[in-house]
């Protein structure tokens, strides 16, 4: 037999203990009673849990072999001591009437009014209070309260998530593209890309132009470097070099120095980007 007492209750509640794993049932909870999820043991041996529904609470007799510690911290990452769920919230209250009443009962750090539009909320808050007791004292004193016409109804909430940060935007870099025509209207990115790279060419991407209706390859493409340094130096190096039987003609764009992200990669075959106001 095990004997347990529920925060905010004067009687003892006994039921007997079978084979851990086991779920139990009090009914006829006082309407005071509120709380969260919480961990006791039962004669120093079994770990308990019990959970509010309605006017009853659940209770949950885990293995002997769990934690203790382990479970309290699980319900404390539950259900917040300090953040507290209102409910039946009058539709014209504002967030500054929640704040002045809950400021009778401890220090009121946040009150969040969820809105159904400008004017109206939805019925709902959550309030922070500054410490656990405060909390307590507030869910004692305003739960089942009469506000503006409506019975508000208290309990813990889960805690306030942490938004994490927005992943960083890659930095802008900035890139130096070549025009490169006398293509052969067989050739494609790739090809482009791996006669640079195999030339010793440091590139950051390869493009051939294709026109479109009918797609048709435009016989010229754009190859882009790092720095200036290397995009001056393969005009020298790659004009007049026969490509697929051609040879190629090398120019700064009229884009010379374009900015883009560290991160992009180089196009791929499928490349359908106007181009005509690139063109040399």
């Amino acid at each position: 037999m095990a004997l347990l007492r529920l925060p905010h209750q004067s009687s003892l509640f006994s039921f007997q203990l079978k084979p851990q794993n086991q779920f139990y049932s009090i009914k006829n909870v006082s309407s005071t009673c509120f709380l969260p999820p919480f961990s006791a043991h039962t004669n120093g041996a079994f770990p308990l849990k019990a959970k509010r529904y309605s006017n009853s609470f659940i209770l949950h007799v885990s293995a002997a072999t769990q934690d203790p510690a382990v479970k309290e911290q699980e319900e404390q990452e539950e259900f917040s001591k300090t953040r507290l769920l209102v409910q039946n919230v009058p539709w014209t209250c504002t967030a500054e009437d929640i704040r002045s009443l809950f400021e009778k009962h401890g220090t009121v750090l946040d009150v969040e009014l969820s809105m159904h539009n400008k004017t109206r909320n939805r019925g709902l808050a959550f309030v922070s209070m500054a410490s656990p007791e405060e909390a307590l004292a507030a869910l004692n004193n305003l739960e089942s309260y009469e506000f503006e016409g409506r019975t508000l109804r208290l309990n813990y909430a889960k805690p306030k998530k942490k938004k994490s940060p927005p992943p960083e935007k890659p930095k802008p870099v900035p890139g130096f593209n070549l025009f490169v025509a006398n293509l052969p209207f067989e050739a494609r990115t790739k090809h482009l890309r791996e006669f640079f790279t195999s030339e010793g060419a440091n590139i950051v991407s390869a493009e051939v132009i294709f026109h479109e209706n009918p797609r048709k390859q435009s016989g010229y493409g754009f190859v882009s470097f790092k720095t200036k340094k290397e995009a001056d130096a393969a005009i020298s190096a790659f004009q007049g070099k026969m490509f697929m039987g051609r040879p190629l003609r090398v120019a700064r764009s009229r884009q010379f120095v374009k900015v883009q992200s560290e991160d992009s990669s180089p196009p791929d075959d499928k490349s359908t980007e106007p181009n005509s106001d690139l063109e040399q």
